[in-house]
């Protein structure tokens, strides 16, 4: 799946495709997808809907997220100079970066023009 998903949406895939798979058998087959590098876990703002949600990386560029805390809509970036400053945090405070994700939280510009504020429920 290119976009990010949750198991369920992996489940609900592959039986409407003719493969009868239950949502346990995803569940116990994504941390290996994820050990060999195929997809990984994204935070996305658990707040907005809640669960595991994940996406697939293999052969796709690094990228980070804005999240809208509001109604889930998720932008997918890459900034060279936030790579070069996690760089420089992890080198001053002693790591050897292996990898990070990156999240910014906030209220899209949509929800804003309809008076949504970051503390009002979402919908």
């Amino acid at each position: 799946m290119e976009a990010h998903f949750r198991p369920e949406d992996v489940a609900e895939n592959m039986r409407s495709s003719g493969h009868p798979v239950s949502v346990v058998t995803v569940y116990r087959s994504l941390p290996l997808l994820v050990e060999a590098g195929i997809v990984r876990r994204a935070c996305l703002a658990e707040e907005t809907g809640g669960g595991a949600v994940y996406e697939h990386v293999w052969g796709h560029p690094h990228h980070d997220h804005l999240v809208c805390l509001r109604c889930g809509k998720t932008v997918e970036f890459s900034y060279p100079a936030i790579e070069v400053l996690q760089d420089a945090v992890a080198r001053e405070h002693g790591f050897d970066l292996v990898r990070h994700h990156l999240e910014l939280v906030g209220v899209c510009a949509d929800c804003r023009a309809k008076g949504a504020g970051p503390g009002e429920g979402a919908g």
